[in-house]
């Protein structure tokens, strides 16, 4: 059992850690790149019967599991605001993302033996930007995490018995249900067993309980939930396999990046003042296993051909435990200074990229309620209308069309929509999109701002019935309308 100290602490690092995600998850209340509305969608869908046509890649347990349940719960409590919501469908996520806190913890005082770096390794993964920034999103991959840390954790064991092994292989069987780019976790898994040694034939008993534990609980996760949800048994899997593996595709502006793109952008998700604590960590016993699971699983993500930072959220665990053995090594070496400095800047570092967050869309969300109070029964025209929530503010009586922003697109739907809705660098940019508007007779109706959030400006058909608002935000918060 941790000392009564190390208790304190700990308690006081995993609420302050969820105080603040919460916090975040309230304040920058737009959306980040559309998953996360996806996501949110389906959960509408199931909770409350919103109209929505998922997309067929997606295996639908987590929106199912955790957002449908927070949605309806909330719903009946009498919440109809849809802003809360969306806030109150990711404190699931929010908690899971301190049990990771915590799993970091025990992870590293089992395999470090030690309570001192493991507190550590627990403040160094929770003031990351990446796992405090997405943990207080609907971002699936903080599930993920908490699957192949409890993972981890079972495999710890040296002779923790089969059913170890095989529950360990079923949780990262719903780590790869939440997203299957993390079946690469298996490869960390197997290793660590085979290196445990004894004769071959027990080391590949040992590997095949693993893997009859992965398939078991990847028939139920997969099969059984795409065939409830899809109507076919991993049918989202094999249209995810032909999607991203056979036709090398991607739902981003940025299809592909090289191999190298994780190692060229390492000083964004990896404090550089932590590398000297990463190479001390091959002195200390223990922190070979945890190598595993951030260099195997790292070179794999590396050959896959799209690449985004938050794909990183698996190994951050284990680099957060790497360098906090490294780092109590070197205090133990004498180089206490040092080490205290070194980890006051790896702390801050690790927090720099905290202002993502601010990019989100909360101007478009702005202009999304103020068109649902005088919009419904009317479509819109919207670019990137992930951006505005789809159908999560402007509800199902108003027609929404997803506008790609070029002149010619542009021209195709004015005759269909009452309202349009662009990002003002685009107009900038393209003033051609302006003079279109007014050709056909639209007048600006609303201009939406939030801090460093794409400015939104309104346009409405002389038919529509012109809303006049401005919203601008103050220094830090902004003066939005209230959710509809």
């Amino acid at each position: 059992m941790p000392a009564n100290s190390t208790k304190t602490l700990l308690a006081s690092l995993l609420g302050a850690a969820t105080l603040v995600r919460l916090s975040l998850g309230y304040i920058f209340f737009g959306f980040h790149t559309g998953d996360d509305v996806e996501i949110l969608q389906e959960g509408f869908l199931r909770a409350l019967g919103w109209p929505y046509r998922p997309w067929e890649i997606r295996n639908l347990l987590v929106p199912d599991a955790l957002v449908a349940p927070a949605v309806w719960l909330a719903s009946a409590l009498g919440v109809t605001s849809t802003r809360t919501l969306v806030w109150l469908a990711s404190l699931p996520f929010v908690l899971l993302a301190s049990v990771n806190v915590l799993l970091v913890f025990l992870l590293a005082r089992r395999w470090l033996e030690r309570e001192g770096p493991a507190l550590l390794a627990a403040a160094l993964y929770a003031c990351h930007w990446i796992p405090l920034g997405y943990g207080s999103t609907v971002y699936p991959r903080t599930v993920s995490t908490t699957c192949i840390l409890l993972a981890a954790l079972l495999l710890g064991e040296r002779d923790g018995g089969r059913w170890r092994e095989a529950l360990a292989g079923g949780v990262l069987a719903v780590a790869f249900a939440v997203r299957y780019s993390e079946g690469i976790f298996l490869l960390p898994a197997f290793v660590a067993l085979w290196l445990r040694g004894g004769s071959v034939p027990r080391r590949i008993g040992r590997c095949a309980v693993l893997l009859g534990g992965f398939l078991a609980f990847a028939l139920l996760t997969v099969g059984l939930v795409d065939g409830l949800t899809w109507g076919h048994p991993f049918s989202s899997l094999a249209a995810f396999t032909r999607y991203t593996l056979v036709d090398r595709r991607s739902s981003s502006l940025v299809v592909s990046q090289p191999w190298y793109w994780f190692f060229w952008r390492l000083p964004k998700w990896l404090p550089i003042t932590l590398l000297p604590f990463l190479w001390r960590a091959r002195r200390v016993p223990g922190a070979a296993r945890a190598a595993l699971f951030l260099v195997l699983p790292l070179l794999a993500l590396s050959g896959i051909h799209h690449k985004e930072l938050r794909y990183l959220q698996g190994i951050l665990p284990f680099v957060a435990l790497l360098a906090a053995a490294g780092a109590w090594s070197w205090w133990e070496s004498g180089r206490k200074r040092l080490t205290v400095a070194f980890c006051a800047l790896s702390l801050l570092l690790g927090l720099k990229g905290i202002g993502f967050l601010r990019d989100k869309s909360m101007a478009a969300v702005q202009a999304s309620q103020a068109l649902a109070k005088v919009a419904q029964h009317q479509s819109v025209a919207l670019s990137q209308a992930w951006a505005y929530g789809g159908n999560l503010y402007l509800r199902p009586a108003v027609s929404v069309f997803d506008l790609p922003v070029t002149e010619k697109d542009l021209r195709s739907v004015l005759g269909k929509v009452q309202w349009v809705a662009l990002y003002e660098k685009d107009l900038r940019s393209s003033p051609e999109l302006g003079a279109l508007l007014k050709q056909r007779g639209f007048v600006a109706g609303g201009e939406h701002r939030w801090g460093r959030s794409r400015p939104v400006i309104l346009f409405a058909a002389p038919q529509s019935g012109v809303i006049s608002t401005r919203t601008t935000p103050g220094l830090t918060m902004p003066r939005a309308r209230a959710a509809p």
